[in-house]
């Protein structure tokens, strides 16, 4: 099972990372790495993270990694990471919604 990061995705880590970035540039890469190390566990079982509440679709789910959810879809050979958010954040409001990519 590969895991790839959608282009989206890869936009929040970046606006994490330069969040984080503001107060120690080391800990905002530590965290950068650990969300993307995060979502390994999932690659041997794609269903281990659970259904997005919001959403409701078996295939679009999310593992939890300190205060962030990490939303992804699990696909017949791969995983595809469909956002990073605050977990502060409902996922249903995000736009575009990036687990309608297909």
């Amino acid at each position: 099972m590969t895991i790839a990061w959608s282009e989206p995705a890869l936009g929040d880590l970046a606006a994490i990372h330069a969040a984080l970035a503001r107060d120690s540039e080391p800990y905002a890469s530590r965290v950068v790495d650990r969300l993307m190390g995060a979502v390994e566990p999932a690659r041997p079982v794609p269903r281990l993270g659970r259904v997005v509440q919001e959403i409701g679709d078996e295939r679009i789910r999310e593992l939890l990694f300190q205060t962030f959810r990490i939303i992804y879809q699990a696909e017949s050979q791969r995983i595809v990471i469909l956002a990073v958010v605050h977990g502060g954040r409902a996922a249903e409001r995000r736009e575009p919604r990036r687990w309608e990519l297909s």
